[in-house]
């Protein structure tokens, strides 16, 4: 009885079971954010600056990267960009090269490849100009409304070929100047307009054989005993004397200068790198003067390099070496962000891209370059290197690099050579006969790639064309 009356109780004081909750909605799950720098300045375009310095014919291998020592200043600025160890010119000169540089294009993409071109309607040779239908990046800065301004050193980079699109200023009154004469100016505009939203270009041919040496060349290397006086006259005689070499297609141009000479020419260079990099210095101090260095993205680069008898030749244009095709790159973000160096393989003609997925500005349509941000995050990005030479008309060459293989083809008379740049850097030993394979696989390579830009690679087999003799 007692039992029955506590088993009521309890019965009676217990609460009825709680309703069972609806499941809650799983919350989606956030992306990682990335542990690096973003390299995204879109939110603060309109406040950023864009400085492009050419310094025309700087070899990588003369810059602190490459493992020389006469850059003191731009290896002072490298510690605070982003720096490429691998890049690749499009094209060994400045006309076809720089051009690629401002449209994203290949040479024969963009389609100047020579300063002139035989006009079919009368027996002359015109200046070639950039087609209206090719956009530029500059000019889409300046449509995007950015200023757009640019001090050069005129010849190759002359506005007349196209170059000066969208620009309000564009100084190319000297041929060959360095930036001993257009930096000048250049600093001049930034304190009188430094509060503008501007894109400038500074261009200076200071290295170039076309450009003179402050000190007098036989004091720069006083052990020289030989007949060689450094003028910008003779450098221009040697070069052309090479290229009078160039006599059936297919031929490949010789110079004929000694060792001894060869290292006198090559000291020269390098007081001329010395000069160039002090004058970037003075450039680069009155930006950070004027409080630009950290509203500016700036980016250092050469368009070619210069070879010195490595393959028999002086001067640049007329060969695809590395010594003519590997440039200094450089891109400081604001505050030096996510300076290092990138070791992985790109194209000059992948900066500009660079710029304007940083800050958010849409590129024009047609571009073959890249943006490298992906690579500054840490992704995997395998890009394909190629380049291409229809100097003067002296020769029709294209090369493929495909990891650390590289073959250079002769559109004249399909010779093929094959180097290994990890064993051989400097491009001394042709691997093309022992190694059919890759050779095959290499030139199916250049051939797609022309392939791509509707260019008939057998245009040029056998054909014998009037040089281009003005320069």
């Amino acid at each position: 009885m007692i039992l029955s009356l506590i088993v009521a109780l309890v019965a009676c004081g217990s609460e009825p079971a709680a309703p069972a909750k609806p499941e809650e909605a799983a919350k989606p799950v956030e992306a990682p954010k990335p542990a690096g720098p973003t390299f995204d300045y879109s939110a603060q375009a309109k406040d950023l600056n864009v400085i492009v310095i050419s310094m025309d014919a700087l070899r990588f291998d003369h810059t602190g990267l490459g493992g020389g020592t006469f850059t003191p200043n731009l290896d002072a600025f490298q510690k605070e960009a982003v720096a490429f160890s691998h890049d690749t010119s499009a094209a060994p000169w400045t006309v076809p090269s720089h051009m690629a540089i401002f449209t994203g294009r290949w040479p024969t993409h963009h389609g100047v490849v020579n300063k002139l071109r035989p006009d079919p309607n009368a027996k002359e040779l015109v200046d070639m100009k950039l087609a209206d239908d090719v956009p530029t990046f500059p000019d889409y800065l300046a449509k995007a409304g950015w200023t757009d301004v640019a001090f050069t050193g005129g010849a190759g980079v002359s506005g007349k070929f196209g170059y000066n699109r969208g620009f309000t200023t564009y100084l190319d009154d000297k041929k060959f100047a360095g930036l001993d004469y257009s930096s000048p100016p250049a600093m001049q505009w930034l304190t009188e307009h430094g509060s503008e939203h501007f894109f400038m270009f500074l261009h200076g041919y200071d290295v170039h054989g076309q450009h003179g040496v402050d000190k007098p060349p036989k004091e720069i290397d006083p052990t020289y005993a030989g007949k060689l006086d450094g003028s910008v006259e003779e450098q221009a005689k040697i070069r052309e004397a090479g290229l009078a070499t160039i006599v059936n297609p297919g031929d490949s141009p010789h110079a004929d200068v000694s060792p001894e000479d060869t290292k006198f020419l090559l000291e020269i260079y390098n007081e001329k790198v010395r000069e160039a990099d002090a004058r970037l210095g003075v450039f680069l101090a009155k930006v950070k003067e004027l409080g630009l260095m950290d509203k500016s993205i700036i980016v250092v680069l050469a368009d070619h390099g210069e070879e010195f008898m490595e393959h028999g030749y002086l001067d640049h244009g007329a060969t695809l070496c590395d010594h003519q095709l590997h440039v200094p790159l450089m891109i400081r973000f604001p505050k030096g962000e996510g300076a290092g160096v990138i070791d992985a393989p790109v194209r000059s003609i992948d900066m500009f891209p660079t710029v304007f997925e940083a800050l958010g500005v849409k590129p024009p349509e047609g571009a073959d370059g890249k943006s490298l941000l992906p690579l500054l995050r840490g992704e995997k990005e395998e890009l394909p290197i190629h380049a291409e030479s229809d100097y003067r008309l002296f020769v029709h060459l294209r090369a493929s690099r495909i990891g650390d293989k590289k073959l250079i083809l002769d559109l004249e008379d399909g010779q093929r050579s094959l180097y290994d740049l990890a064993a051989d850097p400097q491009e001394q030993t042709d691997l093309s006969a022992g190694d059919a394979r890759t050779t095959y696989e290499m030139e199916q390579d250049v051939r797609g790639w022309m392939g791509t830009m509707q260019s008939d690679p057998n245009q040029f087999l056998g054909v014998k064309e009037d040089h281009i003799k003005l320069f």
